[in-house]
């Protein structure tokens, strides 16, 4: 590795496509030197003082944090927080840390850690909820105790002084959603993917981000100059004057490229040849809906019910869900809108339905199999989704389907709903289109059977991709098995399509593939009908559907299905790209 005062370039995962100069503010890992040291009788006062007064910067922080987030978000979220500081109200805890330094003669950095390590792995070792996300905030609070006691600053990445490229072991999806928008020109951390939560939240906040970067916190240092390539992957330090008049020259021609797609939002993503295909937004929250209008998606293709579980003690009532899906129909006026049900379990917060540890989630109890356990909370939503039809077109979609069997079980209870609220003279569509995710290799296989039963398909790629190559996506290390292009994917997504056809219903995808223009004219070529995306992601793909025809797609397809590896796919995508709208491929780089 050349030496810092030279250019040197680090390769990661492409995360987050944008080009982003500025100067780089390193975040240290939370690691402090906490030997144990002997003190003497005139030291107590003073480390009883420092402990004091840490405690005190501490309190001052957290009412900080929670005012800063009940402006940005809403006093429920700042609740979150209430837990952190009743922490520093426990008086047996702290007085038992203020007694061992008085009684053993040790430092206070050394008894605190020591004994909040003792407090969390018995905590962690009790199977309730309630114990282990009490243990989870202990954690956070000796964290900033310890920074505090270290004299450490705290960095608020909600609020920088000044341009800055964030680099980072890693940033949790709460750290990305509260970055600085206009001070946080981009991220790199060394861990993560291009599918963690974190990953897909830059991309819908349209931060360029750089990710699964090994090493990178003891080979940058703050203040360095930095270059992050959003779409290749790549960490440039230090840059020649050359490097950074090139990349300046890219970074102005895609703000450029950007403001041009803003003006193309009206206009109809059809092939030269006339094959129409819808494009959606994927969301999370009802306020996002301005930032899909912007973009011109054409309704919500997949509604993510999980946000509301964030934060919460419980689940959500019917009355709050149907507040929030009413709401959200009516503001798309007319256009639709695919609410899905909670898809928890795996590493979506399953412990807001049940506390019992797995040794597998990604493989157990997840999404509609825990609610057979749960049947009044899968039952409640449901008349809340049926009960906001009345005010738009709003459709049904249930994820993780497995077997027919499973379909039967959710068509009852839905039917069960509909009677109670027809009994109450309540209102609904009696017409609402329900259908499936397709992210389970057995469900893509099945299609044809599971087709039978519904009224659309939805193919959820990531987890497709994730089940059908054995591939943890959130492991960096094994991030090279992780591809949507690779020809096996490509013939269950085929497969699916072709059983949606000859039942005569739709299908769309809503995983990132949807969203990579890469991927485009092959789910042309196949025949999909809609593509979900982040609301930021229509713009090149609407270009690049008008560029095409669908007879150079279907010719892609085929070539694809029968190809050697998913760098083959890509590389005969990029080449058909090329020539129809070069400007999306040079925009798109080589991201694999």
């Amino acid at each position: 590795m050349a030496s810092q005062a030279n250019e040197s370039i680090f390769h990661g995962i492409p995360a987050s496509p944008g080009i982003a100069i500025g100067s780089a503010l390193v975040l240290a890992r939370n690691e402090f030197s906490l030997e144990q040291k002997k003190i003497q009788s005139t030291e107590v006062d003073n480390e009883i003082a420092r402990f004091r007064e840490a405690l005190g910067k501490t309190r001052i922080q957290i009412q900080e944090l929670q005012l800063k987030i009940q402006k940005i978000l809403s006093e429920k979220d700042a609740k979150i927080f209430d837990a952190h500081l009743l922490i520093l109200e426990d008086k047996t805890l702290m007085d038992e840390i203020e007694d061992t330094v008085k009684k053993d003669k040790l430092n206070i950095d050394y008894v605190f850690s020591k004994t909040i390590e003792r407090y969390i792995v018995a905590i962690s070792s009790i199977e309730d909820k309630y114990f282990r996300e009490r243990a989870s905030d202990i954690k956070d609070v000796a964290e900033r105790v310890l920074k505090n006691l270290h004299g450490r600053e705290d960095v608020f990445l909600d609020h920088l002084p000044g341009e800055r490229v964030i680099i980072a072991h890693d940033l949790t999806p709460s750290d990305t959603a509260g970055l600085d928008r206009e001070n946080v020109l981009a991220f790199a951390t060394e861990s993560g993917s291009r599918t963690s939560h974190t990953a897909i939240m830059a991309r819908s906040m349209q931060i360029p981000a750089v990710v699964g970067t090994r090493n990178i916190l003891t080979l940058i240092k703050s203040g360095d100059l930095i270059i992050i390539d959003g779409h290749a992957g790549n960490i440039i330090v230090n840059p020649t004057q050359e490097t950074l008049a090139t990349y300046a020259e890219k970074e102005t021609r895609e703000q450029k490229f950007y403001e041009e797609m803003l003006k193309e939002n009206n206009l109809r993503p059809e092939t030269l040849d006339g094959f129409r295909v819808q494009l959606a937004a994927n969301m999370d929250k009802a306020e996002e809906i301005s930032n899909a209008k912007l973009y011109g998606a054409a309704g919500v293709g997949l509604f993510r019910t999980e946000y509301l579980l964030i934060n919460s003690t419980g689940i959500p009532s019917e009355e709050e869900q149907f507040s929030v899906y009413s709401s959200l129909a009516s503001a798309l006026e007319g256009q639709p809108v695919i609410i899905r049900t909670f898809d928890v379990g795996g590493d979506k917060l399953s412990d807001v339905i049940t506390p019992h540890h797995e040794a597998n989630p990604f493989l157990g109890c997840r999404a509609v199999r825990l609610f057979r356990e749960h049947e009044e909370i899968i039952a409640n939503q449901i008349r809340a989704i049926l009960r906001a039809s009345a005010f738009g077109k709003v459709k049904m979609m249930f994820p993780m389907i497995t077997t027919a069997e499973e379909i039967d079980e959710f068509q009852k209870i839905i039917q069960k709903v509909k009677e109670e609220l027809t009994l109450g003279k309540i209102a609904f569509d009696e017409r609402i289109e329900v259908g499936i995710m397709i992210e389970i290799p057995s469900a893509a296989i099945q299609a044809d059977h599971l087709a039978r039963k519904v009224d659309f398909f939805s193919i959820g790629s990531n987890d497709l991709v994730q089940y059908a190559m054995a591939v943890d996506r959130t492991n960096e290390k094994v991030a090279y098995l992780y591809q949507p292009a690779n020809p096996a994917i490509l013939k269950l997504i085929k497969n699916v399509v072709i059983a949606a056809r000859r039942h005569k219903i739709w299908v769309s995808i809503c995983g990132e593939m949807a969203g990579d223009p890469r991927y485009t004219p092959i789910l042309l070529g196949m025949g999909i009908h809609e593509l979900s995306m982040t609301p930021a992601s229509i713009g090149p793909v609407r270009r690049l559907v008008r560029s095409l025809k669908m007879h150079d797609a279907q010719k892609l397809v085929e070539k694809s299905l029968s190809a050697n590896s998913a760098k083959e796919v890509i590389q005969m995508s990029e080449e058909l790209i090329s020539r129809v709208a070069p400007d999306i491929i040079n925009l798109a780089g080589t991201g694999d």
